[in-house]
């Protein structure tokens, strides 16, 4: 007897009738686009796969060569990644989705394994992580090893998780997952916010090892790794302070309060043993950086609180939802 699944909260699906949509956003990818699109074909995987390819404005045969392939495309109304992302999910009606990158930097031979947990029911979203699997040499460059390690670290500290590849474009989810997450991002930073908000609202979240390939010669990059980079760190820290403000206004505020010691401590020894205060630059410096921490800890406090309600009003309005 085949495995019945509950995706839309009103019906149940079997394995068979499962629907799975490769969607891959594309902007200038002649020299990979028609292999991509091939290999995925050419898949033997446990069920039927479609494909959908949303444009971004491609001025080279990008979209000559999906029409040739007979390929669904979407042209994208809004630039950037992460609108191509949003906008993709709008047009498609599968069960599942996965994201990847048009260039085939990402192997179509692991697709098996980022479909396999969602299939079995062990992860509402699966990441392939470029991490721990095997990469080409040059494919991630220093710089952007060293951001994305950073990035992961921040992660895992604010929600204690154990991600080892918050920027991967290879992921899997299924759909009313996806439509759950509150996602702005516009552009590459849509997948460190698609992994804090997935973890923030509790959804099982799995990752499995991922082969990478360096950038075909005749593909030119989108990334921009100090703009990018700038992107991913702001939008991080926003997701962040309103997913665990508490933890992230508690480190602002130890952050004063650890500033405040010096003066303090020399404003103290005057007081203690001059008999009176000499250094009342210091004295001033000491008082603002308590009231900042003092300010901080209030604002991290209140914030909990609002988040805290929020959460409860969604479950509340869910659970409502359900019934």
């Amino acid at each position: 007897m085949e495995k019945a699944f509950d995706l839309s909260g009103q019906e149940q699906k079997t394995f068979s009738q499962l629907k799975v949509e490769v969607i891959i956003p594309t902007l200038n990818e002649e020299p990979t686009i028609g292999k991509l699109i091939g290999d995925i074909r050419s898949s033997i995987l446990p069920v039927k796969v479609s494909i959908l390819v949303i444009d971004g404005g491609s001025k080279d045969r990008t979209l000559d060569i999906c029409k040739k392939e007979n390929v669904r495309v979407i042209i994208q109304r809004s630039k950037g990644k992460g609108c191509a992302m949003r906008e993709a999910a709008e047009h498609t009606d599968a069960d599942i989705i996965v994201f990847i990158d048009g260039d085939s930097t990402y192997y179509v031979s692991d697709l098996e394994s980022v479909l396999e947990p969602l299939l079995n029911d062990r992860a509402d979203m699966v990441v392939g992580s470029r991490i721990q699997g095997k990469r080409e040499k040059g494919a991630i460059s220093a710089f952007n090893s060293l951001g994305n390690k950073l990035f992961n670290n921040m992660i895992n500290f604010a929600m204690k998780s154990s991600v080892t590849d918050s920027l991967s474009g290879y992921r899997a989810l299924y759909k009313k997952t996806f439509n759950d997450l509150i996602l702005f991002s516009n552009s590459f930073e849509i997948e460190v916010e698609m992994t804090v908000e997935a973890i923030a609202k509790g959804y099982r979240i799995l990752e499995v090892p991922v082969n990478y390939a360096a950038r075909k010669e005749r593909s030119d990059t989108k990334l921009d790794p100090l703009g990018d980079g700038a992107r991913i760190g702001k939008v991080l820290l926003f997701v962040l302070m309103n997913v665990t403000p508490l933890k992230f206004f508690g480190i602002v505020s130890l952050v004063f309060f650890a500033a405040a010691l010096w003066p303090g401590a020399q404003v103290f020894y005057e007081k203690i043993f001059q008999g009176h205060i000499i250094s009342m630059p210091s004295a001033v410096l000491a008082s603002l950086l308590f009231v900042a921490g003092s300010l901080s800890m209030v604002v991290g406090m209140v914030s909990e609180l609002v988040v805290r309600s929020r959460r409860r009003l969604e479950y509340l309005l869910n659970k409502k939802l359900a019934i």
